[in-house]
């Protein structure tokens, strides 16, 4: 492990590098005969698309000496190999579950009748989403054991 590896963040380290990706590709793709594809057939592939890949490159990315590739080869890598572009760029399982919190907070903010203007819901960074939302849960069992179904009053006015 190098110096530049042992300073990734943990959430870093669960998700898979753009090389550890690739690799996958290689590994599990195959071409129309059935044959795993090679860095060269990916390159002629991704330059009759019209990028400009060389083999070169590829080998360099899939071994991580390449480590920044432009938008532009992730896109030509991904239409070779005939995959999505967020295969490379996003982590699905973090993606779902950063929907699941905004939805759970905007479901728990509508349920209890709070509200929190200007807030940017998407800025928000995950672990207060979740102390957000068990937060809101305590007001809403606190309003239903006071008998109070309804959307909580504002602030300022009386609940009488």
């Amino acid at each position: 492990m190098t110096t530049g590896d042992s300073r990734r963040s943990t959430a870093q380290d669960d998700d898979p590098s753009f090389a550890e990706k690739l690799g996958y590709l290689f590994e599990h793709s195959r071409d129309e005969n059935g044959l795993p594809y090679t860095g060269k057939k990916i390159a002629e592939r991704a330059n009759a698309l019209g990028y400009s890949l060389s083999d070169a490159y590829i080998s360099q990315l899939r071994t991580g000496k390449a480590r920044t590739p432009s938008f532009r080869t992730v896109e030509a890598i991904a239409r070779a190999f005939e995959v999505s572009v967020t295969y490379f760029l996003a982590n699905p399982d973090e993606d779902l579950e950063r929907v699941r919190q905004q939805r759970d907070y905007v479901e728990m903010l509508a349920t209890t009748g709070t509200h929190l203007s200007g807030i940017d819901v998407r800025a928000i960074c995950p672990d207060t989403i979740d102390v957000l939302i068990e937060l809101l849960k305590v007001v809403k069992g606190q309003a239903q054991a006071q008998g109070n179904t309804g959307p909580l009053p504002e602030e300022g006015q009386n609940s009488a």
